[in-house]
């Protein structure tokens, strides 16, 4: 049996492990990271609750709510193009559900490209934005892309830096980056201020490649 089989069996096996962490721990991340947009795009609501233009991007969403699902999306595009910002972040994220629900994740990535190039809103719903677009593309983009989005919360010390340094390492992991990974998520398990259930996870993902 060549060296070269053997290596191809390992790591057949080792994606087939990253993927089962993935599809164990992926609804987690995702959760976390649409429990943030409504926790901040709420903190912008209220900010806006009492100016008249608040009111009218409040009737125009609820509005497309009642539309059917393949209208909704273009009924919202105002709405994310408002001057609003909780409602800019509850619209664009709205349309990225609806195209995820129709399986269109270029569609879905695509919408969060235009709410990070085009909105009005603090950087930290941008992070937000580049968190979930990681999300969705993990398993097909290639390790520059996903480095390339989340470059900026790995080195500008945001709210989402070890959340953004797991996605990495996973995709690291994924694309047959190993050392690199291995030293990534070693640093976040050691990082006395990261989370312990990104720790965690973390340590399940090494224990994949050790």
């Amino acid at each position: 049996m060549s060296d070269t089989f053997i290596r191809e069996v390992d790591e057949d096996l080792r994606q087939k492990q990253l993927s089962s962490l993935w599809k164990k721990y992926g609804k987690i991340v995702i959760g976390i990271a649409v429990g943030l947009v409504l926790v901040v795009a709420g903190r912008s609501l209220y900010i806006y609750s009492v100016e008249s233009k608040y009111n009218e991007q409040a009737t125009a969403y609820s509005q497309a709510l009642k539309l059917n699902n393949s209208e909704i999306s273009k009924a919202l595009d105002p709405v994310m193009a408002s001057d609003v910002d909780g409602y800019q972040i509850i619209a664009a994220f709205k349309k990225v559900e609806l195209a995820l629900a129709a399986e269109d994740k270029l569609g879905a990535i695509a919408i969060l490209d235009q709410f990070i190039a085009t909105s009005s809103v603090d950087q930290i719903y941008k992070d937000i934005a580049n968190i979930q677009a990681v999300i969705i593309e993990i398993d097909t983009a290639p390790v520059d892309n996903i480095r390339a989005r989340l470059s900026l919360i790995l080195d500008g010390g945001s709210t989402f830096q070890y959340l953004a340094a797991e996605l990495l390492g996973l995709s690291e992991l994924k694309n047959g980056e190993i050392e690199a990974a291995k030293t990534r998520l070693q640093t976040l398990i050691e990082n006395v201020d990261a989370p312990v259930t990104i720790k965690s996870r973390a340590e399940q993902y090494l224990s994949v490649v050790e």
